[in-house]
Formats: C-alpha cells, structure tokens, sequence
C-alpha cells in the first residue's frame, strides 16, 4: 500500500493531488457526496472508464478499524471495498468503487420489486457468509468504540432513544423506573445468540448495488462482536425500507434456514423480538440526535414511519409485560410528535 503526503488545501485540490501522487495522472472529476449521518467527507473520483471513492475523515481511530476489517474482508473474499493508497496523514483514503446506487436507491424506486427481493435474498446470504467465515478470524482489539455487543453498548444504544427522543419529545414518564427498565432491557438482549461478527448499521443505504446486481457492504468501521440476527433485524426492520410484514417474516425465514439446524436456529428465533425493540429504540434515538437536533431531512422523513413501527412491535411482543413504564412512553410518542412537529 502505497503512502503519499501532501499540503491540504480545498477538498478537491488535496484530493486531485492525492490521486496524482498515486497515479501519476489528474483524475477527470472529483464530485462531493452529500454529507450522511457521520463526520466524515465522501467523494466520487473519475478518470476515464474508472471510478474511486475518497474519503477523508479526522477520526483516525475510526480509519484503523475500516482499514483493518476492509484488509480482513478482502482475505476472505468478502464483498466490500478495498483500500488501495492511505495518506500519511491517515486520515484521508482511496478506495475501490462498488456501485453506482445503494440498496436503499433500488428499493425507493421500485419498491417490493423482484429485484429488489432478490438483492435482500442476496444479501443476506453475504450476510451470513461474512459471519460464518470471519468466525475465530477477527482481532477484536481493532475495533473502533466497543469490543463486543454487551449491556454497556446496549445501555448506550437505549440512552441515545431516551435522551435524544423522548426527552427532546417532552414525554412525560418515571425515570427511576425506565432506567431500572432499560437495564433489565440490555440484559436481555446481551445474552442473546449466536455471537458472531455484527457490522452494526446493516441497512439499505450501506449496501451498494454493482451494474451486475452484485451488493457489496460498507460503512462497517463500527463493527464489533454480536447476536447474530442484529443486522438482519437493522436491514428488515429499517422505517425508511417499509418492507411489509409478510416480506419481512420471508426473509427471516430464509436467513434463519442458511444456519443449520437445532441450537443455532433455536437461539435466532428466540432473539428476534427484543432485537428489534432495541434496535427501533436506538434508531429512534439516531433519528432524534440527527433530525430533531440537527435537522437533517433524511432522518426527518423517517420519523413518522420510525414510530409506527416501534408501536406495532411494543404491542404485539407479549414479552413487554416486563417493561410497562417503556410501553407507556412508546404509545405516547405518535400524539406528541404530531402535536410538536407535523404539519
């Protein structure tokens, strides 16, 4: 892998020379991204009949982990990036392209469609893939925040919903009891199985589209150590997808066979229902601290269907007999966002 140090100037001025330290030749165009939910700064580069992506972030602790899981992946041969010339810096990065649209691109545009079926069906079994051949592979001390998929991470994940939402909400509740109720919450959800690699945000939108109907993953720098069926759960369950219930429990179903059967399968089913709470719960929170706060309109959009969602789940578990305070604050979000925010 190649280093190249340069003077930093405007974005596409250090970009090109970053290319041409590389390359020895001046890319054709290098057009921003639109910014996302993180810090860091996306460009498309093309030169010729090639495209790259470059990207430049300040957080180098975050840089490590995406280079050593895209290094990991490509000795796998797993379907995502590769990092080809780092800056000295290490902050800013060439990659390869995979895609000219993401999952989340295909599904607004043509809904339930069967290509969009089948590239969920794809995916998933990338998914379980990546898994199962990155078991007693991974160098956990390489992550990026957390290690593993604990009570301290899931406590985090249930915070952000209580802080971001439903503080920011108004919502009235007994914070002695929902705080006693979101650690019993994390308990749960941190003995469920199996554990295996969880890429962490496993959605539409971090699932590139190849011209051959390839999908490749990406943005996976926080992954750690996890359940099994969480990333299903972020990919199905997502508010912007809307996939309907019976696709849904298709899906499941399908994901579910590609394990063999008897404990594994057992432990997957008995995770699903409070993993995807939790994991409409931490969405939620993301939608607060990005749309409430920040305003930004992807996460805005999302909001109402967010809600319904975590609704029809709190309602039709029978396991949230255990958490009557956090069931009382989820029925009362739809009434008050539409008093405060709808129009």
């Amino acid at each position: 892998m190649f280093i190249f140090a340069f003077a930093m100037a405007t974005p596409q001025t250090r970009i090109t020379s970053f290319f041409y330290g590389y390359f020895n030749k001046y890319p054709d165009a290098v057009v921003p991204l639109s910014p996302s939910g993180s810090a860091r700064e996306n460009f498309i580069i093309r030169s010729g009949e090639e495209k790259f992506v470059a990207t430049y972030n300040e957080n180098i602790k975050e840089n490590h982990s995406f280079f050593y899981f895209c290094s990991l992946f490509e000795t796998l041969e797993l379907p995502a990036p590769k990092v080809f010339h780092i800056d000295t810096s290490e902050k800013l990065y060439l990659q390869s392209y995979v895609g000219d649209e993401t999952l989340s691109d295909v599904i607004a545009k043509e809904k339930s469609s069967p290509r969009v079926r089948n590239l969920v069906r794809v995916s998933l079994e990338n998914l379980v893939m990546l898994q199962q051949r990155t078991l007693g592979q991974v160098d956990y001390s390489k992550t990026f925040e957390y290690t593993s998929y604990d009570r301290l991470t899931i406590t985090h994940d249930l915070y952000y919903f209580k802080f971001f939402f439903a503080d920011i909400l108004a919502v009235h509740y007994p914070k002695g009891l929902l705080l006693k109720e979101l650690e019993a919450l994390s308990s749960q959800v941190s003995q469920q199985g199996p554990k295996v690699l969880m890429l962490r945000d496993f959605q539409a939108r971090n699932i590139m589209v190849g011209p051959t109907n390839k999908p490749s993953f990406i943005d996976f720098q926080a992954a750690m150590e996890g359940p099994a069926l969480y990333d299903v759960v972020s990919l199905l369950y997502q508010a912007k997808a809307n996939f309907s219930s019976e696709f849904r429990q298709e899906m499941l179903e399908y994901f579910i066979a590609l394990y063999p059967k008897g404990v594994e399968q057992e432990q997957l089913r008995r995770s699903l229902e409070p993993l995807v709470l939790l994991r409409q719960l931490q969405v939620l929170g993301a939608y607060g601290l990005r749309g409430l706060i920040e305003r930004k309109p992807h996460f805005l959009e999302s909001i109402p269907q967010g809600i319904r969602n975590v609704i029809l789940t709190a309602n039709q578990w029978t396991g949230m007999n255990k958490y009557p305070t956090l069931l009382g604050i989820i029925n009362q979000l739809e009434a008050i966002y539409q008093k405060k925010y709808a129009r």
